[in-house]
């Protein structure tokens, strides 16, 4: 056993004088000295560490629509565009402030049912008549107007335009149709009135101007629960008559050609106008700023909408006030928008522009803002309209600031040369706002002619006292800040909100 051990011991020594060794590891060279750092490439773009200077601003020239009139005495406004569709628009001069008390929404839910079937088709067969050419019947009714608007394929528009006044000269106004459309109607009514801005919007326009004019364009819930069928037949008589309306057509078109199929596919649209005009506003001002609060428990953001009377559409000035309210809250940089989004941090999103009508006209301003800071937002609401008014307290208009707004406003209308639709709708405000037929022309050296002290001038028209202020929100959290500015606080009569 010991002889064993030993010879495995002498066997193991023998194996491991074969195993190679290990080579030894490779000492690293020793570093060389840099006598100096590498130099970096060219930069073969070097324009680029110079930010470009800005170019010329663009141009461009708006087309002024080439107008007739068919034998019905309809107007006819034709844009010729190397568009591939036709877009058409039939303007009424009719809408919410044509309508007597107790009738809001009568305007509206006439121009729906119009698209609900005609003497000659059912709703389903007029919806598969307008399936079949590619498009869609869409209808409106504003403050001033009410419209049918459809686009085609150039080689579908006869087909179009005896379809489009099949429906305007012979509608159905079936009761089913009727209730069905009513209900849908009642229904948005209820949706919209849940939007706290939207709600305020409402019930500020109704304090400043009345039960009646100051209606809601689509109506209150009472107004449109008590509407007849007999209601939309009597305006549709009245209103839709081709002395009260305009064709307003955009494409590829010729003037001869154009008024042919017009004259043929319009042939039995007669009648004179019947409607009344409109109730006027009151002209004497609040005497002081009214606070009208709408309660809604543990809301979260306060709905802020600041109304204030101003210049109605025909009166002198419209560009002027454009350019003044895009500056004080209709671009990203206005005055709003940076003291309540960029400076305290209370809003997503600060607003203001100049709503203008044919018989009325308001300054509008509103956020939604933290309920913690109601008072705060509102202070800086009236401070901001206190600044762009007094050039004293600080903050004159300056040039980079109407440079923006008059870029904002010229290049808007230009983007409509993109979309003959749009197109449609700008041309027909030339009919319903009794503007010269080269307006939009001419616009974009109204604009930019506009001198510092024109605007400056109009900028004095805005008021910071006496305004219509409504709230919806918290009432518990909110209304003790207010008081403490010494506001009078109003709760929101039903009416104002229905």
């Amino acid at each position: 056993m010991k002889r064993a051990l030993v010879g495995l011991s002498l066997l193991l020594a023998g194996c491991a004088d074969r195993v190679p060794a290990k080579p030894p590891t490779p000492s690293a060279p020793p570093p060389v000295a840099s006598s100096a750092a590498a130099s970096p490439p060219p930069d073969p773009e070097p324009f680029r560490e110079k930010r470009p200077a800005p170019g010329e601003a663009g141009h461009f020239t708006y087309p002024t629509p080439e107008t007739f009139k068919l034998d019905s005495g309809l107007s006819v406004y034709l844009l010729k565009r190397p568009s591939h569709v036709v877009a058409v628009e039939l303007v009424i001069r009719h809408g919410a402030s044509s309508l007597p008390a107790g009738k809001s929404g009568l305007s509206g839910l006439t121009a729906r049912m119009l698209t609900e079937g005609t003497r000659k088709k059912s709703s389903a067969a007029l919806a598969e008549a307008v399936e079949s050419l590619g498009t869609s019947l869409g209808s409106d009714a504003g403050r001033d107007d009410s419209s049918l608007s459809l686009s085609v394929l150039p080689q579908d528009l006869p087909r179009a335009l005896e379809l489009l006044a099949e429906v305007t000269t012979q509608p159905a106004f079936g009761e089913a149709d009727f209730q069905r459309v009513r209900a849908e109607w009642l229904d948005g009514l209820r949706a919209e009135r849940q939007d706290p801005v939207r709600l305020a919007s409402l019930a500020a326009v109704r304090a400043l101007l009345g039960p009646v004019l100051g209606a809601p364009i689509d109506g209150t819930q009472r107004d449109v629960e008590a509407l007849k069928i007999a209601d939309l037949r009597d305006f549709h008589q009245r209103a839709y008559t081709p002395d009260n309306a305009a064709l307003i057509v955009v494409g590829p078109l010729e003037k001869g050609a154009l008024a042919s199929q017009l004259n043929q596919a319009f042939a039995t649209f007669r009648g004179k106008s019947k409607l009344a005009e409109a109730q006027k506003p009151a002209s004497a001002p609040f005497t002081k700023t009214r606070v009208i609060l709408v309660d809604r428990p543990n809301a979260v953001q306060s709905a802020l909408v600041v109304l204030q009377p101003a210049a109605k559409r025909s009166d002198e000035g419209h560009e002027a006030r454009q350019v003044v309210g895009r500056m004080l809250g209709g671009l990203f940089t206005s005055r709003l928008n940076a003291n309540l989004r960029e400076k305290h941090a209370y809003t997503y999103g600060a607003f203001a522009r100049p709503v203008e009508y044919r018989h009325w006209g308001a300054l509008l301003a509103s956020a939604s803002v933290r309920t913690d800071v109601t008072a705060e937002a509102l202070d800086e609401v009236v401070l901001e309209l206190k600044r762009v008014a007094d050039p004293s307290l600080g903050a004159p208009l300056d040039d980079d600031e109407i440079r923006r707004a008059k870029a904002d406003l010229v290049f808007s209308l230009g983007a409509t040369l993109e979309h003959p639709s749009r197109m449609a709708g700008v041309a027909s405000s030339l009919f319903v706002e009794g503007l010269p037929i080269d307006y939009h022309s001419r616009y974009p050296e109204i604009v930019q002619g506009l001198a510092r002290d024109r605007l400056v001038a109009t900028a004095r028209d805005v008021r910071a006292s006496g305004l219509c202020v409504v709230i919806v929100g918290d009432r518990k959290k909110i209304e003790p800040n207010l008081q403490k500015r010494g506001y009078e606080i109003e709760s929101a009569a039903p009416e104002l909100t229905e």
